[in-house]
């Protein structure tokens, strides 16, 4: 005879209530009491009927994540890897999948989001890179739609987890400084996306505290497109090191900079974000701003549940901050002088 969540709860010695919150990831539940009920799940191999909770409960089981990128751009890139495979960990064993959709441009951005919207075929949303003025947000508010931001809202009453991008940034120039660069450029993704504005704030910070001129350059989020606009700005610009805004973007840099004869590591100082496992392609490796996207996913999607399962009804938006270190490889070290 199947075992039915009713019999989860019996075995463990806890309410039904109880049962559903361990299932949805609810990180209220005492952890002695969550232990006993997932050991009880997999003694009895207990598997939720997704479809009958999805009838009683008027629900998907879905959740949804749009990310916008050209045709191309996201191969390769392991933030989103890391992104998607965190978020598909996190919700294995719990009564929901992910759904991923992509988009091209802002049209079918907004489409997507106006079709999710009107037929309800996902139960929340979780929204990345998102814009100073975002109209995703904006639609999301107005439709009481439950959703997570990762990044910065820049409001109160969004429910969102994030780094202080502002202090990675301030954190990754400092290092450079007191490795002893002057001239430091800082290559950015899209204006106005706030992730990239908030690093560049950061960088801003510890340079004109140094006494130095900023040399700000934006590009498309990418591999090639970071490399055309590396090469631009080292032909033109020519900085001394680089802060880049991932690691992706960091090996797009890196490619411009051989291409123009510079020696890495050595020549050209180069730090970047998320710590990702193309910082060991360098020799030396690429030093590189740790994000901890594990929990920020985890924390995400822990959230969307919670908001989803109380059918948005949260006592208030909270803005969660995970906290985030230097990880110093041979990319940033001054070259010896004579050296080359």
């Amino acid at each position: 005879m199947r075992v039915t969540q009713l019999d989860i709860a019996r075995f463990a010695k806890v309410s039904q209530a109880t049962v559903s919150r361990v299932l949805s990831g609810d990180d209220r539940v005492e952890p002695a009491i969550r232990g006993r009920v997932l050991d009880v799940i997999r003694l009895h191999n207990y598997q939720p009927d997704v479809r009958a909770r999805s009838l009683r409960l008027r629900r998907t089981g879905l959740i949804g994540l749009v990310l916008k990128r050209p045709h191309g751009g996201l191969s390769d890139d392991p933030f989103f890897a890391a992104l998607t495979a965190g978020i598909m960990d996190f919700l294995c064993g719990k009564p929901y999948h992910l759904c991923v959709d992509v988009v091209t441009d802002e049209a079918s951005q907004e489409g997507i989001y106006d079709e999710m919207l009107r037929t309800r075929r996902v139960d929340g949303l979780i929204l990345v890179e998102p814009e100073a003025i975002d109209d995703r947000i904006n639609l999301l508010q107005r439709d009481k739609f439950p959703f997570v931001l990762i990044g910065n809202p820049k409001s109160d009453n969004i429910c969102s987890v994030d780094n202080d991008n502002v202090h990675a940034g301030e954190i990754a120039t400092k290092h450079l400084i007191e490795n002893g660069y002057r001239r430091i450029g800082f290559l950015g993704g899209p204006a106005h996306i706030t992730v990239s504005d908030d690093r560049i704030e950061g960088y801003r910070r510890a340079v004109v505290a140094a006494g130095l001129e900023p040399i700000i350059c934006h590009s498309k989020f990418g591999f090639e497109p970071a490399r055309r606009s590396a090469v631009d700005l080292l032909a033109t610009k020519r900085p001394e090191a680089i802060v880049v805004l991932d690691d992706f973007m960091a090996c797009g840099a890196i490619l411009a900079a051989r291409q123009l004869n510079y020696r890495l590591p050595g020549d050209l100082g180069l730090v970047a974000f998320n710590d990702s496992s193309l910082c060991n392609l360098l020799d030396g490796g690429l030093t590189s701003v740790s994000l901890g996207i594990e929990r920020i996913v985890q924390a995400a999607v822990c959230k969307l549940l919670e908001v989803i399962e109380q059918d948005g009804d949260v006592e208030e938006p909270v803005r969660q901050i995970v906290p985030c270190e230097l990880k110093v490889r041979g990319s940033s070290e001054r070259a010896k002088v004579g050296a080359r």
